[in-house]
């Protein structure tokens, strides 16, 4: 069972959204939509070759507190402390009553 104490990660969760620069082209930017505390849980992690080139990927888990927000799979997270960008691909709540959701991610070199 998961508890609180476990959630030792301060972790930001985004949102890709669309500006124009001063050329008029769009450019892509990652709004911050909420930062909370997770646990950080690494998965598996193997390496293979795309489109004839080696590329890396790694599954991580992050457990957040389910704090009645909407968390679309569209969005990103984003850890301050190793400046990567994880790709959720799951969500699911878990512990019951639904206490804590479970973001499954995936972390890919040459995305």
């Amino acid at each position: 069972m998961l508890s609180i104490g476990q959630l030792d990660r301060r972790i930001n969760i985004t949102s890709p959204t669309y500006t124009t620069n001063e050329y008029g082209e769009q450019t892509k930017v990652y709004a911050t939509l909420y930062t909370v505390w997770a646990k950080m849980d690494w998965k598996s992690s193997n390496r293979k070759e795309e489109s004839q080139e080696q590329v890396n990927r790694t599954d991580v888990v992050f457990y957040i507190r389910n704090l009645g927000v909407t968390i679309l799979s569209t969005y990103q997270i984003y850890v301050p402390d190793t400046e990567k960008t994880y790709i959720i691909h799951g969500i699911k709540e878990i512990d019951g009553r639904e206490q804590f959701l479970e973001l499954e991610t995936r972390i890919k070199d040459n995305q």
